[in-house]
């Protein structure tokens, strides 16, 4: 049976389920119609505050796209477009604050539609609070405005304040007073707090209230409180303590002039005797000369002064005074002066001044001005830094931002400390300011990333988001350089090498789990992920490959496109590609090249023009039959007394297993059963001392090009750590005249590594099949039999690495691979795909 028109027709069942259903919700809503150029099922959406997912139905007469009108990192779509009417499904993590709100856009052509989904928190009840839970006042009567903060302003107005006055000790209650209310007999004390007010101030809120003179000589003692009730009836409250000293008023700054750098930012100065700033109504803020623009936002406050500075374009150093005064009700000033200098606002810094620095932290007062060519919201910015054994850091993704420069020659990395501080819109043109950031280089490749950047070192946005003013280059592989690096480029005349399944060869089970996305949410544990990133290699018409990077957490890399027989695979054709390119170390995989290249959506994966290359053979196992006839073209395999048996490929279209009756099969989604084969042999001739080997045979003639490929997907083991000792080192050779062989020049020895294992998997095995391709001489075309011969290299095998889980740092150096050596006996390899194609 072929599994994967099995796997179609269930597919099938459960999309006759679903379409029951939607047909079930239409009728509640509104009659089905076949020509609604672009509408929903419904605008406004109320989800739980529990994790799950919710279908929304779109009605459309052609193609529509959808996004989510801001980036969230608590929900996701499951694809980004669509034809016709169909449906989209909007993934979302459990909601522990207050609730939240995202805009679903739907677009077709110039039509667009917009879903509010809200979703509940975990957090019902407002907040309120004061800017300081203590303060201290001065001896002289005077009024207050004291500042506090609330998530609830609409409740302010039902606010009830109350003060208690306490003994000299700080500690017995003298009695009440409420806001409102007439001062009680029972109170002990003549109240020295007068509660006028509390206000709602846009957002926040303020209470006003009298402080009288203390003519005492002891300090005296209040506290305030503050209680103001949520939608439900529940109560949230906040307090003040207040001490009311016998000093008179004070204030001194710890310097009386500074100098600031041209940037725009928040300044303060502290102060070493500051007793007055809670005294607001009675300060005043000036500067000389009086007609100053550049310095605004000027208060006291517990830190001391605090004050704004624009960004300085006038190209010269600039001056002004700050003066702060305060007059008390008893008529005594006080006063402080603040010179403050600010020199012009630095001039950029070229990204090739920026790549001729030394690594290490920067201490330049310039910024660097760029584009933003990754996209925030996407899942594939950047491989996540594994941080234990099988743990990783999902934040790195959402943390990392390239930069290319304005003329596009040029990009680099930027690395937020955290995720909510890339506030980074794709296509921005932004300013970003490099003093205290750390700058990383290597050197082969050449590449740039920085380091340790928060919000503030966002200086500006000085353009719009439109990616019509970002350049991007128009290459062939070939052509990238290390200028290329964290840039956009249009890869020119791509296609896949392998077309029989997913974006990613690997199985979810041993992926990392991201529940924010709704990633692989029934296999795999939060303890147990193996990889994050898969490469498929890409190649062109030249020759040349890549390989495309795709994260587990990417909601399309099982996706693909339906063709003539209704399987569900990668785009079968060639075209353009447009992605960043990247230098990346996936251990896991070995050698991935000098460059590879991430997407950041589906959408720019172009292939939509024939595939210009020609396949003469192939062999896959998609038919789930185990033999070695080729599935296309004419061969013959030599196995030369090897056995075979069927064995699992890693690159299903399914999330989910799914079972006979059509439900979803919690397991190792991803795994395609009996659609490989391994190989049987005992790989070395232990009596002559000389390797083995399996050939692969083909008839090529009539046939001339330019580039004559294989390509292979291949690895060993199976998935236990007792089957890891097959040979890890071969030879590529080829013959046109069955007798004499000779190696396929400039393919080197090829590397065939082993296949994860659940427990104790070391840090260098593969979760999946990897892609190979190999170049072969052109002495190879037009010749009635060409022969293709894999060879073992040497006696080296892979091993376990370790025998339990590390729960120390040596799990960074848990190599198993090419650290055995090869025995007498039966192993096993197995290859996915096996394909000869020209043009």
């Amino acid at each position: 049976m072929d599994m994967r028109n099995t796997i179609i027709r269930r597919i099938a069942m459960v999309a006759a389920a679903a379409a029951a259903a939607f047909g079930a919700l239409v009728s509640c809503d509104k009659p089905y119609e076949m020509d609604l150029p672009l509408a929903v099922s419904q605008h406004k959406i109320t989800l739980p505050k529990e994790a799950g997912s919710t279908h929304i139905i779109v009605y459309s007469d052609g193609a529509w796209t959808a996004r989510l009108g801001t980036p969230v990192t608590w929900g996701g779509l499951n694809k980004v477009s669509g034809e016709g009417n169909s449906d989209i499904v909007f993934n979302y993590s459990a909601n522990y604050g207050l609730s939240r709100t995202v805009n679903l856009i739907l677009a077709k052509g110039e039509l667009r539609d917009t879903i509010a989904i809200n979703q509940n928190g975990a957090q019902t009840e407002g907040s309120i609070a004061f800017e300081s839970t203590a303060v201290t006042m001065i001896k002289s009567a005077s009024r207050v405005s004291m500042p506090l903060t609330t998530n609830v302003p609409s409740s302010v107005e039902a606010a009830r304040v109350s003060v208690e006055f306490f003994d000299a000790d700080g500690f017995t209650s003298l009695g009440t007073v409420e806001l409102g209310k007439d001062v009680p007999d029972t109170l002990k004390v003549t109240p020295w707090i007068g509660l006028e007010s509390i206000e709602r101030v846009n957002k926040s809120a303020v209470l006003l209230y009298k402080v009288e003179e203390n003519d005492t000589d002891n300090i005296r003692f209040a506290r305030i409180d503050v209680v103001i009730p949520d939608a439900s009836g529940n109560e949230f409250s906040t307090r003040q303590t207040i001490i009311q000293s016998t000093e008179t008023a004070q204030l001194q700054l710890s310097e009386t002039s500074g100098s600031f750098s041209g940037f725009n930012g928040t300044q303060t100065v502290a102060a070493t005797k500051n007793n007055i700033y809670p005294y607001r109504l009675n300060i005043a803020y000036s500067t000389e000369p009086a007609d100053v623009d550049w310095i605004s936002g000027i208060k006291l406050t517990s830190d001391g002064l605090q004050f704004n500075l624009a960004k300085n374009e006038s190209g010269a150093t600039r001056t002004a005074d700050i003066i702060v005064s305060y007059t008390g009700d008893d008529g005594t000033p006080v006063s402080a002066t603040y010179k403050v200098s600010q020199t012009a606002y630095p001039n950029a810094m070229s990204f090739d001044d920026l790549r001729a620095m030394s690594a290490g932290k920067i201490s330049s007062e310039k910024f660097i001005e760029g584009f933003v060519v990754s996209d925030p919201a996407s899942a594939n910015v950047s491989q996540n830094t594994q941080t234990a054994q099988f743990m990783f850091d999902y934040t790195e993704n959402y943390r990392t931002v390239y930069l290319e420069s304005t003329d596009g020659t040029s990009g680099v990395a930027l690395k937020f400390d955290k995720k909510e501080d890339n506030t980074l819109n794709r296509w921005e043109k932004v300013r970003i300011r490099i003093n205290g950031l750390t700058l990383v280089k290597t050197t082969d490749p050449v590449m740039i990333t920085l380091t340790g950047l928060t919000a503030e070192s966002i200086l500006e946005i000085s353009g719009a988001a439109d990616e019509f003013n970002v350049p991007v280059k128009k290459k062939t592989i070939a052509q990238l350089t290390d200028n290329d690096i964290f840039t956009l480029v249009e890869l020119q005349d791509i296609e896949v090498l392998c077309k029989d399944g997913a974006w990613t060869n690997a199985t979810n089970g041993y992926c990392l789990k991201d529940e924010a996305a709704g990633i692989n949410p029934y296999s795999g544990t939060a303890t147990a992920p193996r990889w994050d990133t898969a490469p498929l290699l890409m190649s062109d018409p030249q020759g040349s490959a890549i390989y495309m990077l795709t994260n587990s957490s990417v909601l399309w890399r099982q996706n693909g496109s339906k063709y003539g027989n209704g399987t569900e695979v990668v785009a079968q054709g060639s075209g353009t590609y447009r992605g960043i390119i990247v230098h990346e170390d996936l251990v896991r995989y070995g050698d991935l090249g000098r460059y590879q290249v991430r997407p950041m959506t589906r959408e720019e994966i172009m292939l939509e023009k024939p595939a210009f290359s020609t396949t003469i053979v192939e062999w896959n196992w998609n038919n789930n039959v185990n033999d070695m006839v080729p599935e296309i073209g004419t061969g013959s395999a030599n196995l030369h007394g090897a056995t075979t048996t069927l064995g699992a490929d890693y690159n299903s279209m399914l999330w989910h297993e799914i079972k006979a009756d059509g439900t979803f099969q919690k397991g190792q989604a991803g795994l395609v059963s009996n659609s490989t084969v391994y190989i049987d042999q005992s790989w070395w001739d232990f009596a002559t001392d000389t390797p083995r080997f399996i050939d692969f045979s083909f008839s090529t003639a009539g046939i001339s090009g330019s580039n004559l490929i294989l390509g292979f997907t291949w690895n060993h083991g199976a998935m236990n750590n007792t089957t890891l000792d097959s040979p890890a080192h071969w030879d590529l050779l080829y013959s046109t005249d069955g007798t004499t062989f000779k190696a396929v020049p400039g393919v080197g020895i090829l590397e065939n590594r082993s296949i994860c294992w659940w427990t104790t998997t070391s840090q260098d095995s593969c979760p999946g099949y990897k892609d190979h391709i190999c170049k072969l001489p052109s002495d190879c075309f037009n010749q009635a039999s060409v022969t293709l011969r894999f060879q073992v290299h040497d006696k080296v095998t892979d091993t376990q690495a370790a025998n339990k889980a590390l729960s120390d740092d040596s799990w960074k150096t848990n190599f198993g691979i090419g650290k055995g050596t090869l025995t007498d006996k039966k192993t096993k390899i197995r290859f996915g795909t096996i394909t000869v194609r020209y043009n």
